[in-house]
């Protein structure tokens, strides 16, 4: 056995196969084919039987329920006092006739709800009423037809007959009984005629020739004669009192399958289900099939001979595609072929490598892409502070000179403008203490202040401001130097144009983990393209502002998304002659120090 075993694992895939084949595949399909050929016959028949008694089954139960609903609709009607009132009135002129008709829409109602009827007809013996679509004066034609007399005579009964429609001249499966009345006697006689199109769809599309009978005749049928007597070997008394399925092969070679009911409360009528399996046809065309599939598996035994050589070739070849390309992996060779031919489990695996490969060349590009944008993220960063930085022109002497000039006011006494010095010069400490680290939210506010202050007393009365802040300004940190720039363009860009007294106003509250500032003013606006013209570059830095370099809001804005992420930054909304809008979206980042 080991010996054995050592042949086997020592064999290419390829001989393998070929004798796998040889020792499994051939024998198998003689044995299995030669006997599934065997029964083949047999359990073509027997599906074709069974599937016509369920089909038999099928037509009988939906039958059953059109018939029964007629059933259950006549009922009612025979207990309806109103339509007995009706009817059995004597009317004095044909107005009151027509007036009593005009308020009694019951029959056309259950037209209306029941799509299984064609129509519902009450005959009544009352020379002062009128023809009706539902309800018809009997004339001496009608009163000498044998339906109507076995009707009154059944008193009561419900009775199916197959009977020609008066007004339309259509033979239909009808439903008729007298209506009795103790008190009235008798009504009329009732006519519900059901729909022949809907009993046509229940055997229309059925794949054997199916019946509907009535007392022996063809009430509808997709291969018999409708209307004629069926033949169905036996006696029509014979069929009356046979209630069960019968089944039995025929002279033409056919399974019939009879089956003969009868409905509740209409005993009278025999109803059969007649549904014929042409039994010698299907054999025949199982006996063809058999033939056929035993010159097919010899022919494919001879062909898989061949078939299994070439089929053994090319899987060892795409084996060795694979190995082959492996051994470059192991290699440290990634670029490999993009696929394989075929599409099986050795193309999967070859699939998965090649994924495995690209995603990690692709992870190689990412690693290195990455470390270029920091690097560039960097370079900006630098940028943006140097600008900052590009604004303090000798810083140190500046607020030397202001504080001695602020000194130098106050010791004479002019305590107005020693003020204006003291914010002048806490707006200047604050450009030299400008470092990388983020700032309170409140001293940011406290520089805006400074700057209001300092341009309310410049203009005269000509200009306020007001702060609406919702939030605790010392809990949150921002980058320095976000809000003074943006208000100061509010007044170069906005109010320094109008006549009417403008107004800042600034505002902060917070959303869903963001800290909203906007800043809004009264000025001049801008227009619609102006301002789309504004948007579309506020990633831009290096504008050109007032004939001097400044930290606009695209230098902000850049500063924003840099540090906190591409979700946050400036929006910018404005109406000519109506004033301004900036909105800073920023983290809600409280207590932190963070290095921008």
């Amino acid at each position: 056995m080991r010996i054995i075993e050592n042949v086997i694992n020592n064999m290419k895939i390829r001989s393998k196969l070929i004798i796998s084949y040889l020792l499994i595949v051939i024998v198998t399909v003689v044995i299995i084919g030669g006997y599934l050929t065997s029964r083949m016959n047999n359990i073509v028949v027997q599906n074709a039987i069974s599937e016509g008694r369920y089909n038999n089954k099928t037509i009988k139960s939906r039958m059953e329920e059109s018939l029964k609903l007629a059933i259950n609709t006549s009922d009612m009607i025979y207990q309806d006092d109103n339509i007995h009132a009706l009817v059995t009135e004597n009317y004095n002129n044909y107005g009151d006739v027509v007036t009593a008709y005009s308020t009694f829409n019951v029959l056309n109602d259950y037209l209306v709800y029941y799509n299984d009827f064609n129509s519902i007809k009450l005959y009544v013996d009352n020379e002062t009423l009128l023809n009706g679509s539902n309800i018809i004066k009997v004339d001496d034609e009608i009163r000498e037809s044998e339906w109507y007399k076995n009707a009154i005579d059944g008193k009561g009964i419900i009775t199916w007959l197959y009977k020609k429609d008066e007004t339309t001249k259509n033979y239909n499966l009808s439903l008729v009984r007298s209506i009795n009345s103790d008190s009235r006697g008798n009504i009329g006689v009732l006519v519900i005629s059901v729909n022949i199109g809907k009993l046509g769809d229940i055997v229309r599309d059925e794949r054997y020739r199916s019946s509907i009978l009535l007392d022996g005749r063809v009430v509808y049928s997709n291969s018999l004669p409708i209307g004629e007597m069926a033949d169905l070997g036996k006696s029509e008394a014979e069929a009356s009192y046979y209630y069960d399925v019968k089944e039995e092969f025929n002279e033409d070679g056919d399974h019939s399958i009879l089956n003969t009911f009868k409905i509740d409360k209409s005993f009278n009528n025999t109803f059969q289900v007649l549904v014929e399996v042409p039994v010698d046809l299907i054999t025949l065309e199982s006996k063809n099939v058999i033939t056929k599939s035993i010159i097919i598996i010899a022919l494919a035994i001879f062909c898989s001979l061949i078939v299994i050589l070439y089929f053994s070739k090319n899987f060892a070849d795409r084996i060795n595609v694979l190995r082959n390309e492996m051994h470059k992996v192991v290699k440290g060779n990634f670029n490999i072929k993009k696929s394989i031919s075929g599409n099986d489990e050795i193309s999967e695996v070859y699939d998965d490598l090649y994924f495995m490969m690209e995603s990690i060349n692709k992870l190689i590009d990412e690693v290195y892409v990455r470390k270029i944008q920091q690097e560039k993220l960097m370079v900006k960063q630098k940028e943006a502070e140097f600008k900052m930085l590009a604004s303090q022109i000798n810083p140190h002497f500046l607020y030397n000179t202001l504080e001695t000039i602020r000194m130098r006011a106050f010791c004479n006494g002019d305590r107005e403008l020693a003020g204006i010095v003291k914010k002048l010069g806490k707006i200047m400490r604050r450009n030299l203490e400008v470092s990388n680290e983020s700032v309170s939210f409140e001293s940011e506010i406290e520089l805006v202040k400074n700057y209001l202050e300092i341009q309310e007393l410049r203009f005269k009365g000509k200009v306020e401001h007001e702060f609406n802040i919702e939030v605790e300004s010392k809990k949150y940190k921002i980058l320095p130097l976000l809000l003074q720039p943006i208000v100061e363009n509010a007044f170069v860009h906005g109010l320094e144009g109008t006549k009417e007294k403008g107004k800042i106003t600034v505002s902060a509250f917070e959303d869903l983990g963001y800290l909203i500032v906007e800043i809004s003013d009264n000025g001049c606006g801008m227009t619609r393209e102006r301002l789309e013209f504004i948007n579309e570059n506020l990633g831009k830095t290096n504008k050109k502002e007032n004939g001097h370099q400044s930290i606009g809001m695209g230098n902000i804005n850049e500063r924003i998304k840099i540090f906190y992420g591409e979700k946050y930054g400036i929006h910018v909304f404005s109406e000519l002659n109506i004033g301004t809008k900036v909105v800073l979206i920023l983290p809600a980042i409280e207590g932190e120090e963070n290095k921008c």
